[in-house]
């Protein structure tokens, strides 16, 4: 880059140059005696080069003042002003109970959660199971896992530890007066 006064300026760009240079030819030619109506031709094509040289060098200078207005503004102080909110992604939240759950069911209908809990009967034909707590049964619908080996694991296991569980928790299809929540399963941890 070039530096003239201070500021840096982009270089020229290749198209101007060889604009340039075939002005120059065409220029020289001229100074060759051609005929009449050859002479009116260079002419008008030099007019018209020159007028594009001229725009472009007005686009150049559009794009060095506006070079220019973001140096001095980044050459401002910062301004004292409200913070900006930058969206960003929440925290991974922390496994929420069983009774936590059904406590604020609505609060968390059709939201992603993760839920600890103590397993229940494993329904192998259904893949799913249930996650006990003191106010009722959670279902997880687990036959959609990712991993096989998971699937076959949770069928075929004595489950007698806490599982976490992180899924999305709707509605049971026949809500009855007893309805349950349930959690589609994304992810099973022992």
């Amino acid at each position: 880059m070039h530096t003239v006064t201070g500021f840096p300026h982009p270089p020229v760009p290749t198209g101007v140059c060889r604009f340039i240079v075939v002005l120059m030819a065409l220029a020289s030619l001229s100074a060759c005696a051609p005929s009449n109506q050859a002479e009116g031709e260079l002419r008008q094509e030099i007019k018209a080069l020159k007028a594009q040289v001229t725009a472009m060098q007005e686009k150049l200078n559009q794009v060095q003042t506006g070079q220019q207005v973001i140096l001095d503004l980044l050459k401002q102080p910062a301004v004292a002003a409200a913070p900006i909110a930058v969206p960003s992604q929440p925290a991974a939240p922390a496994a929420l109970t069983v009774a936590e759950l059904l406590a604020s069911k609505d609060r968390y209908l059709g939201t992603r959660v993760k839920v600890k809990g103590m397993p229940g009967p494993v329904m192998v034909h259904h893949k799913s199971l249930m996650l006990k707590g003191p106010q009722g049964m959670v279902e997880v619908l687990f036959g959609n896992l990712p991993d096989p080996k998971l699937v076959q694991s949770l069928t075929s296991t004595a489950l007698d530890k806490p599982l976490t569980v992180t899924g999305v928790v709707n509605l049971p299809p026949a809500r009855g007066a007893g309805a349950q929540l349930q959690i589609s399963a994304e992810a099973v941890e022992f």
